[in-house]
């Protein structure tokens, strides 16, 4: 029965097919994705003096800052919905 429902007939590539997928259809990895594309051309587009318009170091740094800022947040987040128990929002 599961491999009627399958796409590529195994079971494998069929979980890291909708596992692509689910990361894709996040809003962070959408973020992270239109920020670093924004960055990146900043970083490698001259002006006709020879000069980025973003630094290397700034470019840099707005990177390493989005990921610190969004993997703390993930950290906060999972240690802070529990009290004695998981969190259970079907109640």
């Amino acid at each position: 029965m599961s491999e009627k429902l399958s796409i590529f007939g195994k079971k494998f590539w069929d979980l890291w097919a909708m596992k692509i997928m689910r990361n894709v259809a996040s809003i962070k990895y959408q973020f992270l994705t239109a920020f670093f594309v924004l960055i990146a051309y900043g970083m490698f587009n001259v002006d006709p003096n020879d000069n980025p318009w973003i630094s290397d170091t700034v470019g840099l740094a707005f990177l390493g800052g989005g990921f610190i800022a969004l993997s703390t947040a993930r950290i906060i987040s999972k240690t802070k919905l529990t009290e004695n128990e998981p969190l259970d929002t079907d109640k």
